[in-house]
């Protein structure tokens, strides 16, 4: 199966170091890859094969990466842009045909940075089905200068 691969090559003091002990997950249910920091720690693969969780140490910091099929009347985007806005204040956002990134602030006060993206893969062996790919990062506002090159390289990822 072709994986679409998104690659984070993470800048900034804290990911420079890490950058070649990048770790990679790869979601084979929706075809995409991605690279994190050495420094995060991957929790068990949703039961569906859906996605993971991957947790900075510290616990201070988690990045979320999925997949989920679009299949849902109306416009599969727009109904996952109005979702996840839904409890944010946002500061940014960009929606574009294929895609839309957003960055905002949770009801806890954290940060939230996310990309999601509509493509259509060989889901399964079944041909060409749209789905939404989508990679977040969730952290405490006081660490703002440590994931900001983090969410650049988020928005060219996907």
């Amino acid at each position: 199966m072709k994986y679409i691969l998104m690659s984070l090559f993470v800048a900034g003091s804290f990911f420079a170091a890490r950058a070649q002990e990048a770790s990679q997950y790869c979601n084979e249910r929706f075809s995409f890859c991605i690279s994190y920091p050495a420094g995060f720690i991957q929790e068990e693969e949703a039961a569906n094969g859906d996605g993971k969780v991957i947790m900075a140490k510290d616990g201070k910091a988690e990045i979320r990466t999925f997949g989920s099929l679009a299949v849902t009347e109306g416009d599969p985007l727009k109904q996952t842009f109005k979702l996840a806005t839904s409890d944010l204040k946002l500061a940014y956002k960009v929606f574009k045909k294929d895609a839309f990134i957003i960055s905002g602030t949770d009801k806890a006060g954290n940060v939230v940075y996310r990309k999601t993206v509509i493509k259509t893969i060989d889901y399964m062996g079944t041909g060409n089905t749209p789905v939404l790919q989508t990679l977040m990062i969730t952290y405490s506002a006081t660490q703002q200068a440590l994931y900001a090159p983090y969410c650049a390289e988020i928005a060219k990822s996907l």
